[in-house]
């Protein structure tokens, strides 16, 4: 073996080698992608990387913080809220530049599509005054940091929002003994999780007129590495790098694919960015630009915990990991917004693309650049591509020498030398033939029409499957992962929600036998001649069709840019550009494999002509009989004939087997495959754990799996120029895969202890009439000459709880008080996708809590006690005017109730305007009620106890109802967040006048170990009166 074949069969465009190669590549790339998805380590307390933050210190108050659950709607949120304005109060205690609100008179209302909000803020504001002088002078150019310290009723609350929270105390305190340039301001707010009220509260609130940029911590998972969620601009972004490197976010985790989700609805959950930016107003206000540039940080990953006992500080995912991972984004973005280092400019607020790198670097660009350079490229690169190939071919044209002349034909008479010899002249040359005759002129080249007519049918197919067997591929391999999708919705849905990631090994090892059996049947690896040449030409074959399939992806990514916004489309540009360049270096070594091989070939004829010349020479002095040889060609190997032809035979059989070009297709791969692996593993890694279980919260299964799917085959399309060359072995091992993984995943039971299946709860009381409504009810007391006596009609009490269809029966059969009732499912209508099945639980009957009997609210009234179906909620109604009434409401041990009203369709009326008394007057701008159709309900939200609200409303008739008049109709509620097991003391009140839900407890204790409660709506206990006025 010479040393050029010791060279080719390492670096040779051969089966081991290129499989080797590749099978490297994406064992590297997914490694760096799955080894930087974790968290980092925790500094020691004396480490330098701390720079003033104390993680013990923040590790206790989170504990404080997340000790239980505390909702806006419960005492142990006021022992949070006391906790937290006491560090407050420490921070600021003798520093004249710290200045703190103890927010109790931020009141407001605002509305949605569909409700309107009156509510009572307990924020807790810090400032701390800027050096910036400009600032002084009244300029509105603070930061504003931000999370909430309330919980849900069924969590503790430790990453939503405990986490940031805590984040938010330690950048407090650093930035009190560091005294930044811009104004900080800290919005530590509450009733974020009964759709961000507390936003909506710091936006009636003076300070939120000094502030044009923020940052907001947010928690919608269960621990983790936290993302950047969503980016206003590229001027917020530019606070990754306006900072001292030793204060640097260590691991920056950020993607612009999650801010999209958010912009087309495919995350449905909101934040207090929306407030802040003004992203979800409405009415006229809603085309007047953002409110205030900013950052939405938040963990995603472990959905299935979210909202549950889960969210625990024990339980949580990476524990103190995910504390201080979240600490360190906070201060190394909020020191670059508090101390910018340049200016800014007008493009720094228009809209950015955005993504790390391995957890170590942020890249960021706009999104106008990534569409103008897609524009350039996508015109100029086929261009380009398309004059490479024209000379290309023209070359390989001109360097095809004309076909032989035809063979002189022999008599069939037998040789002999004088025959020959009569055939020459005496000069030894054969005589000049005649002109007319048959073998006068040589003939022309063939035509290109004469080349296609001379095809058999046979090769004109064989060509066009060549030509056509990319394209098959992809349509089989999408036929057949949409079969694989519909199989995983119809069989095993879930499976997804604890094995994601072998769902996607699935889906790849698929796409990997669809895209490389159909094109090693297009390209087999048969005994050819010129195989290097021809396997090379394969080879770009195929990355060609592939550059159109980049090119159609990436003009369609382009028209979405420009229409919608959409930043995730930078990975088509990284595809397109490295395709394009391996399609480049493909053409450009065709043209220089032809050009060298035409010298070569020139080289050749010039040496065998010579050597013909000598041989006919000695050959007519020799007595020898003469051997007939064939005429030298272009197919015509290098080598004479020599030897047996057997020998000649396992030579090229052997050099058939493999080509072995050198150099070119390596550069081919490094351009195709590794950056496409990179940055869709990245992508893929990012859906998986933020999508896999959302099924539970009624998300679709089809987009879910889709998702997954169009993963594996992002993964597996790079391979198919190489495909022909990969072993068979990756087959056997890929089809194995394939069965095994997808048998599995079709059979195992999808929910664990660690990912178990989430239902929602609520237990709702139907009251009687008698029990609620009373006459004089208002002016912000209980009359005392008011008395109520319990109706004869028990109310009715019901549980309710909510799931997906496929699994919701097998886990309500493990509660006790449900075996005995029937149960009714009905489709839920507020979680597509979802079921709730009730029944009746009186035996489990809940209890509000708080003073009994009502009269001792009144200091001046006595009474006797009253029964219980009293102790729930009072109301009175009273017509003002024609089309206006005004509704009072009180709810025992509750501090937010509701009013809901019936559709125009129903009631013939719909209601346009509402006033609470004591709140502000009028709505917050942006935020007014929809004029065509009205309000649904109004949620009243008090800071105080037991309170008395008294709402104004308005209606109008809808002209397509045809009634004058109408009934004003719906329900009043109030709602209940408290139960045992999950609430601390109610302050002065005996252990027997706490709150009781018996049916929740029931759902704690009993539930399997795969499945786990969460809340259905803000109250745990909605007791609700229907009315007619």
């Amino acid at each position: 073996m010479t040393i050029e074949d010791k060279i080719r069969s390492v670096l040779g465009y051969r089966t081991l080698p290129t499989t080797t190669l590749l099978v490297l590549i994406y064992a590297i790339a997914l490694t760096a992608v799955f080894s930087t998805s974790g968290l980092g380590s925790v500094p020691h307390a004396s480490s330098k990387k701390l720079r003033g933050f104390d993680l013990r210190k923040a590790r206790r108050d989170l504990e404080h913080i997340a000790g239980r659950p505390h909702p806006y709607n419960s005492h142990a949120n006021d022992d949070v809220r006391k906790y937290i304005l006491n560090r407050l109060d420490d921070i600021a205690w003798g520093r004249d530049h710290i200045h703190l609100d103890d927010d109790l008179r931020s009141n407001g209302s605002w509305a949605s599509t569909n409700y309107g909000v009156y509510f009572e803020g307990t924020n807790l504001l810090l400032k701390i005054d800027g050096t910036d002088t400009d600032l002084m002078q009244g300029d509105s150019n603070g930061v504003l940091f931000s999370a909430h310290y309330d919980s849900v009723s069924t969590a503790p609350g430790a990453t939503d929002d405990g986490m940031g929270v805590t984040t938010l105390l330690q950048l407090a305190e650093y930035f009190a003994q560091n005294r930044p340039k811009r104004t900080a301001i800290f919005n530590i707010n509450n009733g974020e999780e009964d759709w961000l009220n507390g936003a909506h509260a710091f936006m009636q609130h003076s300070w939120s007129n000094l502030t044009s940029t923020f940052l907001n911590l947010e928690g919608a998972a269960a621990g983790g590495q936290p993302i950047l969620f969503r980016a206003t601009s590229l001027l917020p972004l530019k606070a990754y790098d306006d900072v001292p490197h030793q204060l640097r976010v260590r691991h920056p985790h950020a993607n612009v694919l999650s801010s999209d989700a958010f912009a087309r609805g495919v995350i449905k959950s909101g934040t207090d960015y929306s407030v802040y930016t003004g992203n979800d107003r409405h009415g006229p206000a809603a085309a007047s630009g953002l409110i205030m540039e900013g950052l939405d940080v938040a963990f995603y990953k472990g959905r299935s915990r979210y909202h549950t006992k889960w969210d625990g500080p024990a339980y949580t995912e990476g524990g103190d990991k995910s504390l201080w991972s979240m600490i360190d984004v906070a201060r190394g973005v909020g020191v670059g917004l508090l101390n910018p280092k340049g200016s800014t400019t007008n493009a720094d607020s228009k809209p950015g693309v955005y993504l790390d790198l391995f957890r170590s670097t942020l890249v960021y660009f706009s999104l106008k650049s990534v569409l103008v350079f897609n524009i350039i490229i996508l015109i100029v690169g086929p261009i380009v591509l398309a004059l490479l190939w024209a000379v290309s071919a023209v070359i390989h044209q001109r360097s095809t020498p004309p076909p032989p002349p035809p063979k002189p034909r022999v008599p069939h008479s037998s040789f002999s030398p004088s025959a020959s010899a009569s055939h020459h002249n005496a000069s030894g040359r054969p005589p000049a033939r005649a002109f007319g005759s048959s073998d006068a002129v040589p003939p022309a080249s063939p035509t290109l029409l004469s080349r296609i007519q001379s095809l058999s049918a046979k090769n004109i197919l064989l060509s066009i499957w060549k030509q056509a067997s990319f394209w098959i591929a992809l349509i089989v391999t999408v036929l057949l992962q949409g079969l694989l999708v519909w199989g995983y919705v119809a069989l095993n849905p879930f499976t997804i929600h604890s094995r994601p990631y072998l769902v996607l090994l699935s889906f790849f090892s698929l796409a990997y036998l669809s895209v490389t059996l159909i094109l090693r049947a297009a390209f087999p690896p048969a005994i050819v001649k010129h195989t290097t040449e021809v396997r090379e030409k394969e080879k770009t074959t195929i990355l060609l069709h592939l550059h159109l399939l980049t090119w159609v992806a990436l003009l369609l990514g382009t028209i979405v840019i420009g229409k919608a916004q959409i930043g995730g489309v930078y990975t088509l540009t990284v595809w397109y550009i490295g395709v394009w360049g391996a399609s480049v270096a493909g053409t450009l070594q065709a043209v220089l494999t032809t050009t060298k091989t035409d010298k070569g070939k020139k080289r050749a004829r010039r040496s065998s002509s010579a050597s013909s010349s000598d041989s006919s020479s000695s050959s007519s002095d020799s007595e020898d009989e003469p051997t007939p040889t064939v005429p030298n060609s272009e197919r015509s190997p290098l080598l004479g004939n020599r030897g047996n032809g057997s020998t000649n035979n396992r030579s090229k059989a052997k050099d058939g087997d493999e080509g072995g070009a050198i150099g070119w297709w390596i550069v081919q791969i490094l351009l195709t495959v590794p950056g496409v692996v990179l940055l869709v593993g990245q992508i893929g890694v990012l859906l998986l754990d933020a999508m896999s279980q959302t099924l539970s919260d009624g998300s679709s299964a089809w987009t879910v799996y889709a998702s997954t799917s169009a993963i594996a085959v992002l993964l597996a399309l790079p391979l198919a120029p190489f495909s022909p060359k990969l072993h068979r072995g990756l087959t056997i091992v890929a089809l194995i895969t394939f069965i095994a993984a997808t048998a599995f995943l079709f059979l195992v039971f999808p929910f664990t202890s660690a990912d178990p299946l989430k239902v929602f709860f609520q237990q709702r009381i139907t009251l009687d009439h008698g029990d609620v409504f009373v006459t004089g009810l208002g002016s912000g007391r209980i009359p005392g000459d008011v008395a109520l006596s319990a109706s004869n009609s028990d109310p009715k009490i019901v549980t309710q709880i909510t799931g997906t269809a496929a699994y919701l029966k097998q886990v309500i059969s493990y509660l006790p008080s449900s075996r005995e009732e029937n149960l009714e499912c009905t489709p839920n209508k507020l979680r597509p996708g979802l079921l709730t099945c009730e029944w009746e639980s009186k035996p489990l009957s809940p209890y509000s809590g708080g003073r009994d009997p009502w009269y001792a609210l009144n200091e001046n009234t006595t009474s006797t006690d009253v029964g219980s179906n009293a102790s729930w909620l009072k109301a009175d109604l009273t017509r003002t005017g024609w089309t206006s009434a005004r509704i009072v409401l009180q709810g025992r041990n509750t501090r937010n109730c509701r009013i809901y009203f019936d559709p125009p369709k129903k009631s013939g009326v719909k209601v346009v305007r509402y006033v609470v008394e004591g709140g502000s007057k009028g709505m917050q701008s942006g935020y007014p009620v929809d004029q065509t159709n009205g309000l649904k309900e109004i949620r009243l939200w008090s800071r105080t106890w037991d309170r008395v609200w008294e709402v104004d409303v308005d209606w109008e008739t809808p002209l397509e109802t045809g009634d004058e008049e109408g009934q004003l109709s719906g329900s009043i509620a109030c709602e209940w967040a408290e139960y045992q097991s999950g609430m601390v003391d109610n302050g002065s009140l005996a252990s027997d006048k706490q709150a009781r839900i018996p049916a929740l407890e029931e759902a704690l204790s009993f539930l399997p170990e795969w499945a786990v409660v969460t809340k259905a709506a803000d109250g745990l206990v909605e007791a609700s009166v229907p009315f007619t006025l």
